[in-house]
């Protein structure tokens, strides 16, 4: 497996992989947009990741895009975090094939991510994930995240 940013050629992987966590989101979340949302949250999340400085790095296995994981560069405002520990970086989306799940390529996506941010010079890495996804959050738990805020939302 190969870590790497993402290139131009890589974007139909990126679409198609976008594409698989929406429809997965759709299916436990209500208000969740599918696959047909796949191209343009892409197009959002490309220019986010360019205009804060963040990066996309795809995993590829014998020159197939199996994951992903978009990560930007962000601060919190104002003065109530303490200034070590305001610019953080902010996991966006990270997905894997399906085929390929279970075999440490979205760990991988993550760490690697983790490693840069920490070459950067960031301490803190942050991610949301919601909270009927509960094989992404034992994820993400195993792999030493833990909650820092909890956001509430109530349907009108």
């Amino acid at each position: 497996m190969t870590i790497r940013e993402a290139r131009p050629g890589d974007r139909a992987a990126l679409v198609r992989l976008m594409g698989a966590l929406h429809d997965f989101e759709a299916a436990i979340e209500e208000n969740r947009a599918g696959a047909e949302a796949a191209d343009s949250h892409l197009a959002w999340v490309e220019k986010s990741v360019a205009e804060l400085g963040g990066v996309i790095l795809v995993a590829e296995v014998d020159g197939v895009v199996l994951g992903f994981v978009a990560y930007t560069f962000e601060e919190d405002p104002g003065t109530f975090v303490r200034p070590e520990y305001r610019q953080h970086a902010l996991v966006w989306d990270i997905s894997v094939a399906e085929a390929a799940r279970g075999q440490g390529i979205g760990q991988a996506l993550l760490q690697a991510a983790e490693a840069a941010a920490r070459a950067a010079g960031i301490c803190e890495m942050r991610l949301y994930v919601l909270e009927a996804n509960k094989r992404a959050r034992r994820i993400y738990e195993e792999a030493g995240y833990r909650n820092y805020e909890r956001f509430l939302s109530k349907r009108l």
